[in-house]
Formats: structure tokens, sequence, C-alpha cells
């Protein structure tokens, strides 16, 4: 899981694209200067299963994940916040 992260002088800003994910499917902390995300990301099937042909690809990356990124200054965890919308 990529991530982008910045000191935006008066805050630390923290950037990760998750296409396909609801903001309720994550679980964010913040530990001491560690930001901690967890979620899972489910398969939608919005398309019915193709049984035909020999062969079937799957590049999109499903299942449980959690990440801790050390932030690069002193936070105070509670003011910590986050948004999400299209995807990032």
């Amino acid at each position: 899981m990529a991530v982008e992260v910045f000191d935006d002088n008066d805050r630390v800003v923290v950037r990760r694209e998750a296409p396909g994910m609801d903001k309720k499917e994550f679980d964010l902390q913040v530990i001491d200067d560690v930001l901690i995300i967890k979620g899972e990301k489910r398969i939608h099937r919005i398309h019915k299963e193709h049984t035909e042909g020999y062969y079937h690809v799957k590049e999109c990356a499903y299942g449980r994940f959690e990440r801790a990124i050390e932030l690069p200054d002193k936070v105070d965890s509670d003011k910590a916040q986050a948004d999400y919308e299209n995807g990032v």
C-alpha cells in the first residue's frame, strides 16, 4: 500500500489512494507519532462471472491490509482528521 507523506507547514498530510473502497471500511489510529491504517478491500461482484475461455486475469489486490506510517513530526492525535473522496 503506497502512500505520500508531506509536511505542509502547520500540518502533516498523508495521502493514500484506495479506489473502490468506502470510508467506513477504514480504521485509522494515531498512536504517538505513527499513523495506523487498517481495512479490507472486498471483491464486489458487479458483472456475472465468465466461465468461457482458457484463462482468467485478476490484477486488483483484495483482502485485509494494515500499514503503520511513521509521521515526520510530532502530531496532536486529538486534532487528527481524515477525508476520503473519490478513492483518495
